[in-house]
C-alpha cells in the first residue's frame, strides 16, 4: 500500500511543477514596467529627424518642427509633441533583425537610423521605440523616424 502512495505522489507533484513552470512562464512574459521599462519612464527629447516611410502622416516640414519636443514616457501614458496616445502604453519588447523589421513594418531602409544588427523593438501603445543604446532610442511617429535622447 505505502507504494501506491509512492507512485501516486510523483504525478501529483509532476503536475504541481508544471502549474508552476506554466505560471512563471506567463508572468515573464507580460509587461512590467517597474522593472522591464523603467530606463524608458521619463522624458525624451527629440533630436533630429532621421527617415521616414514611404506613407506618413506629416510632412517633412511639419517632421522639422518636432526637433527639439518632447516625448514623455509614463508608466500609464505617452504624449509626444503635447499630444497624448488614446491606449496606455503596453511596454511589449521583442528583438528583431533591423533591417527586416524597419522593411515589413515601416516601408522604410534601416541604414539612416543607426541602429544595431538586431534591435529591440518596445511597443508604447501608438508609437515604438527601437533601443539604440544607453539613453537613445529612435522613436517611430507618424510615419517618421527621430532621434531621441533622455533628459536628466
Amino acid at each position: 500500500m505505502s507504494f501506491l502512495k509512492l507512485a501516486a505522489r510523483p504525478k501529483t507533484l509532476s503536475r504541481a511543477t508544471v502549474f508552476l513552470m506554466i505560471a512563471c512562464a506567463s508572468h515573464g512574459g507580460r509587461a512590467d514596467v517597474s522593472s522591464d521599462s523603467n530606463e524608458l519612464v521619463g522624458t525624451w527629447i527629440l533630436t533630429k529627424v532621421l527617415d521616414s516611410s514611404v506613407i506618413a502622416s506629416i510632412d517633412d516640414a511639419e517632421a522639422a518642427k518636432l526637433v527639439g519636443k518632447a516625448l514623455v514616457i509614463a508608466p500609464d501614458k505617452i504624449t509626444v509633441a503635447g499630444e497624448s496616445c488614446r491606449r496606455p502604453p503596453t511596454f511589449t519588447r521583442h528583438y528583431e533583425d533591423a533591417a527586416r523589421y524597419i522593411r515589413e513594418t515601416a516601408h522604410a531602409p534601416v541604414g539612416r537610423l543607426g541602429i544595431p544588427t538586431t534591435v529591440e523593438a518596445v511597443e508604447l501603445s501608438c508609437t515604438e521605440a527601437l533601443v539604440k543604446g544607453y539613453n537613445k532610442i529612435v522613436v517611430y511617429w507618424k510615419g517618421f523616424f527621430f532621434d531621441a535622447v533622455k533628459k536628466e
